[in-house]
């Protein structure tokens, strides 16, 4: 104090500060380095997210007190690219796995962690085996692909290929019925099922383990009247070449004027997928096409037959105690997965293409 009692002379230290919001700004300023976080994100893998994603991370970083800078974001934004673009290209199933951990006192910062968890798709319907209760796929086959066969002739003088059988629910009814099947899987732990389901029977199944696109699958050409790929295409082909190299199998396993019949989400017209939707449709197993990039896969190969609707035709033909056939199939098949939407309102519905073989 000075000599009159008045505060402040030359190099004494100024008032207090005493604002009770001011010094609650200050203590919370403080919070952070009492405060612990450890946490680890699985994302899918969708170039088209990675804006969405590094603010995600950004706000949850910020949240717990460690902000980055724009250097060390931008450093953040680029290993996140390179890793999301390794899974996608890898597979639709694989995450990206981003971890982080609050550096300990009295740091203030985190340290962070890439990582892509390889998971094909084999992988996928392993765990689907090991932690679902089957049957996986539903207990009634396909409603179109029996009729289709019965239109054929003979049980005996039409024999089928089901492409991606699963553990059989297209492949053993028409096996009892008499039609001349064999099925391609190809997940192991599916395909053992599938063989030991028709073993049990002794329905004579020729189980081929592995991708029908391989030429070395030992499959006879010209064999087959109908080839049937039930929610393969809608689920698993990610690019229209993949959709063009089936019709060019088919138009070598099938006899002459065989059928080729397969499900896949198909556009409204006036829709056209963003990258945004065409990834997301991939990991919400809804790969989408249109109609002219169907009738460009099949390069003048094969003749449309019919174009239906799956949910309404199965909903039709489909026995009352059969329907739905699984607790997702209504909304997957309306596209509902994929755009969460009231019924109807999605621009993209799983069709039954049917083609002849010209």
């Amino acid at each position: 104090m000075s000599e009159n009692g008045k505060p402040g002379s030359a190099g004494e230290t100024a008032a207090h500060e005493t604002s009770a919001s001011i010094l609650q700004q200050a203590i919370m300023r403080r919070l952070p380095q009492r405060m612990r976080a450890r946490a680890e994100y699985h994302v899918p893998p969708v170039p088209a997210l990675l804006e969405h994603y590094v603010q995600l991370f950004n706000t949850a970083w910020t949240g717990i007190g460690r902000p980055f800078t724009p250097d060390d974001l931008e450093q953040f934004r680029i290993a996140l690219k390179r890793n999301l673009e390794q899974a996608w290209n890898t597979s639709q199933y694989s995450p990206v796995v981003v971890s982080f951990e609050t550096d300990p006192p009295p740091q203030s910062a985190l340290s962070w962690r890439i990582d892509v968890d390889v998971v094909s798709m084999s992988d996928e319907y392993d765990r689907w085996v090991a932690t679902r209760t089957p049957p996986l796929f539903g207990t009634h086959p396909d409603a179109k692909i029996l009729e289709l066969a019965r239109a054929q002739g003979t049980p005996a003088d039409v024999p089928i290929l089901d492409i991606g059988a699963g553990t059989g629910r297209n492949t053993l009814p028409l096996a009892r019925a008499g039609f001349p099947t064999d099925a391609v899987e190809l997940a192991a732990s599916l395909a053992a099922i599938l063989r030991e389901e028709a073993a049990k029977e002794a329905l004579p199944v020729k189980v081929f383990e592995g991708d029908v696109l391989d030429p070395n699958l030992g499959i006879t050409h010209g064999y087959y009247k109908i080839l049937l790929l039930a929610e393969v295409v809608a689920s698993h082909f990610r690019t229209l070449g993949e959709v063009r190299a089936v019709f060019e199998v088919a138009a070598k396993l099938l006899m002459k004027d065989g059928l080729l019949v397969f499900s896949v989400f198909l556009t409204s017209d006036g829709y056209e997928p963003d990258d945004l939707a065409r990834q997301m449709g991939q990991v919400f197993w809804c790969n989408m096409f249109n109609r002219q990039e169907m009738d460009e896969a099949q390069a003048g190969q094969f003749e449309l037959v019919s174009d239906e609707s799956v949910q309404a035709y199965e909903k039709e033909n489909l026995p009352a105690e059969a329907w739905p056939p699984t607790g997702w199939f209504q909304t997957w098949t309306g596209g509902q997965d994929l755009f969460d939407l009231p019924v109807g309102k999605p621009p993209v519905e799983l069709r039954w293409l049917v083609y002849r073989k010209t």
